[in-house]
């Protein structure tokens, strides 16, 4: 006998947040209900919220985690403050006391690498228990760097903010999280036939729920795909998340990306079928993750 159950749309959100310094990620987590921040020490000072305290090493942060686990309080939100920030902790527990850097750690050849893969998977585990749990929404933030893409559709490669992380951990965070939000200031380029032609901005911000090919983002809760970011952002974020479901039209419009990759004739006309039959959004979330299986595209 199959032993099945119902699935929680009400689970509380798992988001993460990127992009550069400045630009107000550690803002969005504190303004998230009833937060505990885990932060390098003294990166929340000015935030005004409550932060675990002696968190400096990948030993501490396991212990900090667990005893959110099973310690009472009343916290609602854990802020991870930043994604980057809990590398290095791994990459200086992997190293120790070897005076090695972490590429040539473990015997070299990635090695060192691939256990930090590991000592993230087992720390997102972790982090999954407080959230099913203590019912806890999770916001971790991260910086963004540049990186060249190597795109076999495009004829040559272009740049692309990632989150500042090497590509191993990158993929655990974004796989897992319902939401990758990707931040900037707003930018405008001015000319003029004596100068070279300068990027310049307004200080306003924006944020970005769904892929493009200069960033990394995604949503499952239908939010617009750019966003006014500003100090009530977070509000107008779990709004969407306790709405429940995204309309049909917005997995449409994912299903129809999607199907642009498609070079199957046979393939495609057997998706058009499917889409046009269905008329209920949990079907229709089912094609879509089909063909981000199919297109490899989940998680991008």
């Amino acid at each position: 006998m199959l032993h099945t159950m119902k699935s929680n749309k009400n689970k509380p959100p798992r988001v993460l947040i990127y992009g550069s310094e400045g630009c107000g990620k550690s803002t969005f987590g504190a303004k998230s209900e009833s937060p505990i921040f885990i932060s390098q020490e003294g990166g929340a000072d000015q935030l005004e919220v409550d932060e675990l305290q002696g968190i400096n090493s990948w030993d501490t942060l396991k212990k900090g985690l667990n005893d959110l686990i099973i310690q009472p309080h009343d916290f609602k939100t854990l802020v991870i403050d930043s994604a980057d920030w809990v590398e290095k902790l791994a990459h200086q527990h992997i190293i120790g006391t070897s005076g090695k850097d972490i590429v040539r750690a473990n015997g070299g050849y990635g090695a060192g690498y691939r256990d930090s893969e590991r000592m993230h998977k087992e720390l997102i585990d972790q982090i999954s228990q407080v959230r099913e749990k203590r019912n806890m929404a999770i916001i971790v933030t991260a910086h963004a760097h540049v990186k060249p893409v190597k795109d076999p559709s495009m004829m040559q490669d272009y740049d692309s903010f990632e989150i500042k992380c090497h590509e191993l951990v990158s993929s655990l965070w974004r796989e897992w999280v319902d939401a990758l939000l990707f931040v900037r200031f707003r930018t405008f380029v001015k000319e003029s036939e004596s100068t070279k032609a300068r990027a310049l901005s307004d200080g306003s911000r924006v944020m970005y729920t769904r892929k493009q090919p200069s960033f990394q983002a995604k949503n499952r809760y239908g939010l617009p795909e750019e966003m006014d970011f500003t100090l009530n952002s977070w509000n107008e974020f779990i709004s969407f998340a306790r709405s429940g479901q995204e309309s049909i039209n917005t997995i449409v419009k994912d299903i129809v990306g999607m199907m642009s990759l498609i070079t199957d004739e046979t393939l495609l006309k057997k998706v058009n079928e499917s889409v046009a039959n269905e008329k209920t959004v949990e079907g229709m979330i089912k094609i879509r993750t089909r063909l981000e299986q199919i297109t490899n595209q989940k998680g991008v």
